[in-house]
């Protein structure tokens, strides 16, 4: 993975009017009218601005591109405007949005010209701005200048924050790539959490205004009491409405959810399988960098930080005589303190990590993810209450960013499984959501928003900082990676430990797929090394030239990548392929990968890796001659095809199943000589 991102910016740092025609149409499309809503603009743009850090993009070209980008965008939708003047409002999709339009007229009335450089730096109108400024007929001249001002400072803005990221990045790549990696998967969890709740409310909602109206008529005209319940409950014309429906549904979906989830981490289910293959990805990825982060993280979500900060929010609730918000607020953080210890102890889940006692000491669910989900969800909907969607948007999204890293953090340190914190964030979540429909309606107890938000990130500053700087030191010795290698001599192997590794394949959807067919004790550069002597070579690694061949029809197997398989969640430490006879009519390609195991062989007083493999045939297909596609074909060679038979001094076993598997250590120096091959490798290799 690590190769594919650094080929991949390298290619990009090597095509730089690529690069700059993407930020080109990622501004422009940003600024278009309504159509801006949906292009992920800044996510592009800060992208570009890293890769700018990191020195593979040149700041002024980029710079350029996307300056002209943004004043393109704003003009087209100036002209759009200034042609279609009041039947813009009639037009598809726009028609859907009347509140946004009406949004961006308020804004150019009550800013005048400059809205135009100021709408582009505000979400929610900043798409319909120069729209509105063509429809009430401002001067072009000036609309041009300001257009061009304004597009200057909008690209500096969203460039500035990535150069100056990059740069950190690249001072952190020196240090730890695999923190660099950590960091991705972090931000892609949360980016697509946040973008698919911001694309919710903003987007797909005001796509169907009528469907609550339907609903509700639907229950109003049926003679039952509950129907008739629900119609008042959800009348449209009730402001709140809209809200506690929407409540409602998360609430039935995420409970149901909760509890078929605990049916699936009984053992045996795939979803514990699932759970140990992403543990151990995230083992594989650890650094001593990505272990600081993550403690800190995690020190901020646990239980004295949530305390303190609900009592703050608590505190100001009652202070504002917000008693019913408050008294809910008490209750959600009190059932969920108590549900989680109480769940851990009828389910008993063992931690993938010893870390606490008593109920704590079991798994499922994450206490973490369940508080913090509650407390900051709940502060989220108590924030952006009768707010509008934009700002909805935003205080959900920082929420969630806070919920997620949480979560993650626990995952990442081994304190729990994927499950737990699934399993955390599902009830959090179904929590919040009973909050939001029981206190949702109230109208009559007032809140300062803005001040709660401070009063939150206040308390979460300073009794965060404090309890992090007085557990740091303990936590990172708990959170410490364990070494849970074993070792066994070479004989116990050979007899009867070969039998207690994996017979096949387990990938991270919990799939058993092909059979482990080699054990392989020693350092993988002299495995390749014997076997590149015999017709095998190294795969190609991911790249963008190297992925190009899979959309070209006369690529040759051995020039495609090897697809990406994973052994209990850990990526192969070598992957190797040999062809076909060239002479064959339809030739393909045998990959042979190399994953870990945790043990250690005692050869001759030396420890030696444990690693297992599998041999696969692939045939190469290739649709209307446009594509190149490997399908495997054959998850196992004939034993005499083994490639670990060529090793000296294999070793061929079989399992209960049938399946032979070859265990074999690493050639010595005189084996890895061409010239000093035995007869039968030089055989092997002709």
């Amino acid at each position: 993975m690590t190769a594919l991102l650094e080929q991949l910016v390298q290619f990009i740092g090597d095509n730089p009017s690529l690069a700059g025609i993407i930020c080109f149409a990622a501004a422009m499309g940003e600024a278009l009218f309504i159509i801006g809503l949906v292009v992920p603009s800044t996510v592009v743009l800060v992208g570009a601005g890293t890769l700018v850090g990191l020195g593979k993009l040149d700041p002024v070209s980029i710079f350029i591109w996307t300056t002209v980008g943004a004043t393109v965008g704003d003009a087209l939708s100036y002209w759009f405007g200034y042609f279609y003047k009041d039947k813009v409002r009639t037009l598809w999709p726009l028609s859907r949005y009347p509140d946004l339009m009406d949004r961006g007229e308020a804004f150019f009335r009550l800013h005048g010209g400059k809205s135009v450089f100021i709408g582009r730096f505000v979400p929610g109108v900043k798409s319909v701005v120069p729209g509105i400024a063509g429809m009430v007929g401002m001067n072009a001249t000036r609309f041009t200048i300001i257009n061009v001002a304004s597009a200057f400072a909008w690209a500096v803005a969203h460039l500035g924050p990535g150069i100056l990221a990059g740069s950190a990045l690249g001072a952190i790549g020196e240090v730890s790539g695999r923190l660099a990696l950590v960091l991705g998967a972090l931000l892609v969890v949360a980016f697509l959490a946040i973008m698919l709740g911001r694309w919710l409310i903003l987007i797909i909602m005001p796509l169907f205004p009528n469907l609550h109206s339907i609903i509700v008529g639907w229950f109003a005209n049926r003679p039952d009491r509950l129907s008739k319940w629900i119609a008042r409950t959800f009348d449209p014309r009730h402001p709140r409405s809209v809200g506690m429906l929407f409540s409602a549904l998360l609430l039935l979906v995420t409970m149901p959810l909760f509890f078929l989830l605990i049916g699936e981490i009984a053992p045996g289910e795939p979803m514990v399988r699932i759970d140990v293959a992403i543990l151990n990805m995230f083992n594989s990825l650890r650094s001593p960098l990505g272990d600081k982060l993550m403690v800190t993280i995690t020190l901020l979500g646990d239980g004295i930080v949530v305390l303190m900060v609900a009592i703050s929010v608590a505190v100001y609730l009652f202070a504002r005589k917000a008693w019913r918000r408050a008294t809910g607020f008490i209750i959600a953080l009190s059932v969920s303190a108590m549900f989680v210890p109480v769940l851990k102890t009828i389910l008993e889940r063992s931690r993938p990590l010893e870390l606490y006692t008593g109920a704590n000491a079991f798994s499922f669910p994450s206490g973490h993810a369940t508080q913090n989900a509650v407390l900051y969800g709940i502060c989220a909907v108590l924030i952006a209450h009768n707010r509008s969607r934009w700002l909805k948007a935003t205080v959900f999204s920082i929420a969630a960013s806070i919920v997620i890293a949480i979560g993650f953090s626990r995952i990442y340190l081994a304190a729990h499984w994927t499950s737990d914190v699934l399993g955390g964030l599902l009830f959090g979540t179904a929590m919040v959501s009973a909050f939001a429909f029981l206190f949702g309606p109230i109208h009559n107890e007032k809140l300062g928003r803005t001040t709660l938000g401070f009063i939150i990130m206040l308390a979460l500053s300073v009794f965060g900082t404090y309890h992090v700087m007085q557990s740091y030191p303990s936590a990172m010795e708990a959170y410490k990676p364990q070494d849970e290698r074993s070792f066994v001599t070479a004989t116990s192997w050979k007899q009867w430990t070969w039998q207690t590794l994996p017979a096949r394949r387990v990938g991270l959807d919990a799939e058993t797929e092909e059979p482990l067919i080699i054990q392989y004790a020693g350092d993988p550069k002299r495995f390749q090394s014997f076997l590149e002597l015999n017709g095998w070579h190294a795969a190609p690694k991911w790249s963008l030239t190297s992925a190009s061949g899979f959309v070209v029809g006369e690529t040759p197997p051995d020039k495609l990548p090897a697809l990406p398989r994973t052994l209990n969640g850990r990526p192969p430490k070598l992957i190797l392929i040999k062809n076909d006879d060239a002479n064959a009519k339809d030739p393909g390609r045998w990959i042979l990968h190399l994953w870990p195991v945790e043990s250690d062989i005692l050869l001759n007083g030396k420890l030696l890796p444990l690693y297992q493999g599998s041999v696969v045939h692939e045939t190469i297909l290739r649709p209307m001659g446009e594509f190149s596609g490997p399908k495997t074909d054959r998850q196992v060679p004939l034993l005499k095809d083994n490639p670990a038979l060529l090793f000296p001094g294999a070793v061929v076993r079989k399992q209960p199943s049938g399946q032979e598997v070859v265990l074999v250590s690493e050639p010595s120096e005189a084996d890895l000589s061409a010239d000093n091959q035995n007869p039968r490798t030089k055989a092997r290799a002709q």
